[in-house]
């Protein structure tokens, strides 16, 4: 899946390094910015198609079938392929700077890149996409992703409406563990497939006296019978700086189901 995740300590690990960071403004404009893109990466990948929907289900209901279908991708989602474009713009920064990567996702090798492309600065694709690659490899192969996966084990969800506009049930999230790493927000479940199909909210903690907000929306879109990650969208006002985006792409796709694999 696009955001296949493991979390536990080489996570903990990661992120602690990324603050660390964030908190040295000398050492490089362009660190912030990963914090915001980790919450993201680091967990929420919806799961397939459901083959029926009720509009009678209670919230429970629809977050059970949610998790439900999150373990089943995970399961029927061997291997894949795709392509991701990141870029990072900032006033201060200069010219956009962007990275072209092609993943290489297996359950058992975890994931690989390759850069296609590069632009800008060097310093940004150092510093913040090569660090955001590095942190996908180390976690996909750590069986520890249960810390920030997006379920009632991590959050507390109330359900707030049906929206029409996107046919989707949406719900509030609230972490319910001490993990400063975790998100609040808002989350969108598909009202058919009952797959997560946007994310919209802030990080819980701030990680540096240089970041007064940072705010991030995460879409999903339908490839077959998965639902994987299109965008990424994150803005962040940073003290000196002003507001920077990270945007990230996914396109691409490329799968084959475990049935088809073993064939």
């Amino acid at each position: 899946m696009g955001a296949i995740y493991y979390g536990g300590d080489i996570l903990m690990q990661s992120i602690r390094w990324i603050a660390r960071h964030l908190a040295t403004a000398t050492a490089g404009r362009a660190k912030w910015i990963v914090y915001g893109a980790m919450l993201l990466l680091s967990s929420l990948t919806p799961g397939p198609s459901a083959q029926s929907s009720s509009s009678t289900l209670a919230p429970e209901q629809i977050l059970a079938r949610m998790e439900q279908r999150y373990e089943q991708q995970l399961e029927l989602l061997p291997s894949y392929q795709a392509h991701r474009r990141y870029s990072v713009t900032n006033a201060v920064l200069g010219d956009p700077s962007y990275l072209v990567v092609e993943e290489q996702y297996g359950a058992l090798e975890g994931k690989q890149f390759r850069v296609l492309e590069r632009g800008g600065s060097p310093q940004v694709e150092q510093r913040v996409f090569s660090r955001l690659l590095q942190v996908e490899q180390e976690t996909a192969r750590s069986p520890a992703r249960e810390a920030v996966e997006l379920c009632r084990r991590n959050y507390n969800f109330t359900f707030i409406q049906y929206d029409p506009t996107k046919g989707s049930y949406v719900f509030q999230v609230e972490p319910r563990t001490s993990n400063p790493y975790l998100l609040r927000g808002k989350i969108w479940v598909d009202g058919e497939d009952y797959a997560v199909r946007r994310i919209e909210g802030q990080p819980v903690a701030r990680q540096s006296v240089f970041v007064r907000q940072t705010h991030f929306v995460h879409e999903f879109a339908k490839f077959g019978d998965f639902w994987l990650p299109v965008r990424h969208r994150s803005e962040t006002e940073v003290v000196l700086l002003g507001r920077a985006t990270l945007e990230i792409n996914y396109f691409d796709y490329q799968w084959q189901k475990r049935q088809e694999a073993q064939q």
